[in-house]
């Protein structure tokens, strides 16, 4: 790595941090006279500066307290480049932030509020992230005092994590492992304070703009300009036709085959197994490619659902199809066709940061990807003929796996059901997450190309084989988390109350992970009761819930609800929602919005929902999350259970999203048997919710 790629982005993540301490009181460490105004230009550099000369651990302490402290007064090249991605981040042209004089604590303006179209605008409390309904969901703004106060309470909360994490690096220190624990320490107490809101709209956090200024001052460290161009380049971005960046967009397909066609032998565990690792698998060739680019973690927008969005270099196109002949080779390899990833991207010049632009890049982006998904593998030549050659000798019924159908020499018979290495694996995945709390990802070589006789190894972690191809070696932990030996890693705390028990170390990130994790367990009392109403294959107690007994479970006729759901009209809230107050700070903000609510508050109206119907012994947990990302879901349960949580999602994501008219969602659910075929019910639940959009105007 570029240490220097790091140290910029570094800077990028903590330029502004000043403006908290600013509204928590915090006074400077020099007099802010004519001198301090001439070298700081704006208050919150000096406090921003202060702060890096308190927290940031000594190795890389002096570069960036220099350039943190002199984004407003830029004088040498670095200096510039921090006040370039500074300004193309808001999309504005100056910093119109804070003057002493005017200044006053303030709240985040819901980001939903900028959409087109009128609202009332709402607030997000000032609180620590958290799955807590007042915490997520924006209200009416407080009065001063009470901002005051908690910026105050918050600011003493965040610099203590920060004394932790500096107190981590102390020794030695680990770049890449700081500023990936920062952008989680900064995500968790800034994603609720406004970035500015003197003469400018508060509907950006201090997070948002925050990583996406650490990402741009990232791709423009080997800027290839001059001196004299740079600083150009820094009066008037608007004007610029110069590439300066590079718009990433991934898509992973074949997933609704990948999750949807296996049979009803060993669904319930290998279902959500399957679906957990196509989330990890977005992970790892997100974080992947990052790698290969040699670009840190805050290059990454969003990652989730299949879909992931980076920030890359200008230059960066020629490696990035390189990159993406390595993805398809080793998913080839690995699952013979049956997932694919499509990489496109979109320059960006300095006018595209402007004026709303940046919709129609994100657009054209989307559309590029649309294009590449229809030519799977076209990238690769000789790999390709794999895919029309016989694989094996084929008719071997003892080999057919009896969960996915393929044939597999390994295939073992597991509780009567043959079952192949992967679809194991894929199983014990899911058991695994019952009890989980946290998710760890931990730094693994990297290849140049999987040897030819890769496969999915057996074991419980088939699973991990392909991860690990991509460098990334996943652990799922229901205990504490050790420090690594050699590689470094991240550990994800899957819950608020998880989140206590997690410590950076110099080698260890730490940070929260918002994963809608909702498995009905059955319990002694309900097999008691299923045996009295003469209910079949009942598993033991403490294992996963099967099918047929959530359909023995609903209320009324019994039946399975199988429900699909996702937002309308999202690519339209991107494309067009924002209009002309369009940034780069701004999508990230909406994505972040969006995202937050479908992998965080839908599993909390799960668990409740569960948590209410296990009070009932007749009734027990009765819903079993498979999916919730991005912006969509995908849930099996009692079929009353299920429409009781569509309801819950769908009148909750109105008041999430302030009341916006436009932002909404359709559901689609099936009504099925226990046993009836997984593929089939949900393309039911599909056809459904494509019914349901069209009837919008009814609403």
């Amino acid at each position: 790595m570029e240490p220097r790629v790091w140290s910029m982005a570094l800077a990028g993540l903590l330029h502004d941090i000043g403006k908290f301490a600013q509204r928590a009181g915090v006074r400077g460490s020099r007099i802010w006279d004519e001198q301090a105004k001439r070298d700081y230009g704006y208050y919150h550099a000096l406090l921003s500066e202060d702060c890096v000369q308190q927290f940031v651990p000594p190795p890389w302490l002096d570069e960036i307290k220099n350039l943190v402290g002199s984004h407003h007064r830029s004088d040498d090249r670095a200096q510039r480049i921090l006040a370039l991605a500074d300004h193309l981040s808001a999309g504005e042209r100056a910093d119109p932030t804070d003057d002493t004089s005017a200044a006053q604590p303030r709240q985040l303006l819901s980001i939903f509020c900028s959409l087109k179209g009128s609202v009332a605008e709402v607030f997000w409390p000032l609180a620590p992230l958290a799955l807590n309904e007042q915490v997520l969901f924006p209200a009416r703004a407080w009065d001063e005092r009470q901002v005051e106060r908690r910026y105050s309470e918050m600011w003493a909360e965040f610099t203590g994590e920060m004394r932790r994490l500096r107190q981590a690096h102390e020794p030695g220190g680990d770049l890449v492992v700081y500023l990936e624990s920062l952008l989680w320490l900064l995500q968790r107490y800034t994603w609720c304070i406004p970035s500015a809101y003197y003469k400018a709209r508060p509907d950006i956090s201090l997070y948002d703009h925050g990583r996406m200024t650490a990402a741009l001052a990232a791709v423009l460290a080997d800027v290839s300009l001059s001196d004299e161009g740079l600083r150009e380049l820094l009066y008037r971005p608007q004007e610029s036709e110069q590439p300066l960046a590079l718009l990433v967009g991934g898509d992973l397909s074949g997933v609704q085959d990948f999750i949807y066609t296996i049979t009803a032998k060993g669904a319930t565990s290998a279902l959500r197994g399957r679906s957990f690792y196509l989330q990890l698998l977005t992970d790892a060739l997100a974080r992947y490619i990052l790698r290969r680019l040699e670009l840190p973690i805050t290059n990454l927008i969003y990652a989730g659902g299949g879909h992931f969005y980076l920030l890359a270099r200008a230059n960066d196109v020629e490696r990035l199809a390189s990159i993406q002949k390595e993805i398809s080779r080793i998913l080839l390899r690995y699952h013979h066709g049956e997932l694919y990833t499509a990489l496109a991207s979109c320059p960006l010049q300095g006018k595209d940061f402007f004026g709303g632009r940046i919709s129609g890049a994100w657009a054209k982006m989307s559309a590029r990807l649309q294009l590449a998904k229809q030519r799977r593998f076209s990238e690769l030549e000789a790999e390709l003929r794999t895919l029309f050659t016989p694989q094996g000798h084929g008719g071997n019924e003892e080999a057919e796996c009896q969960v996915c159908g393929r044939e597999d020499r390994r295939t073992k018979v597991e509780e009567e059901v043959r079952k192949c290495p992967a679809c194991s694996s894929y199983e014990s995945l899911g058991d695994s997450l019952r009890q989980a709390r946290y998710l760890i990802f931990e730094e693994a070589p990297l290849d140049d190309a999987p040897p030819p006789s890769a496969s999915m190894t057996e074991g419980t972690e088939a699973w991990g084989t392909v991860l690990r191809a991509f460098g990334l070696a996943v652990k799922v932990a229901a205990d504490q988390v050790p420090e690594p030996e050699k590689a470094a890693q991240v550990a994800f705390a899957l819950s608020d109350e998880a989140w206590g028990g997690l410590r950076p170390g110099p080698r260890t990130a730490v940070g929260r992970r918002f994963l809608v994790n909702v498995t009905p367990i059955i319990t002694d009392q309900e097999i008691r009761e299923l045996r009295r109403r003469k209910v079949p294959a009942l598993p033991a107690a403490g294992s996963i819930k099967p099918f047929h007994v959530m359909e023995a479970q609903s209320e009324g006729i019994a039946r399975l609800g199988v429900l699909r759901m996702d937002v309308d009209n999202l690519g339209e809230l991107f494309s067009d929602g924002l209009k002309e107050k369009a940034t780069l700070s701004r999508v990230a903000a909406l994505s972040f919005a969006i995202s937050l609510y479908f992998e965080g508050w839908v599993e909390e109206l799960a668990a409740r929902r569960n948590r209410q119907d296990a009070a009932q012994p007749h009734r027990g947990e009765r819903l079993y999350s498979i999916y919730s990302g991005g912006d969509d879901l995908f849930f099996v349960g009692s079929w009353d259970a299920v429409v009781e949580l569509a309801r819950e999602i769908r009148a909750d994501l109105s008041r999430y999203a302030a009341g916006h008219p436009d932002v909404h969602a359709s559901a689609g659910i099936a009504l099925v048997g226990g046993k009836y075929p997984l593929y089939q019910a949900a393309q039911e639940a599909l056809e459904a919710e494509d019914m349901a959009k069209s009837l919008q105007w009814l609403d």
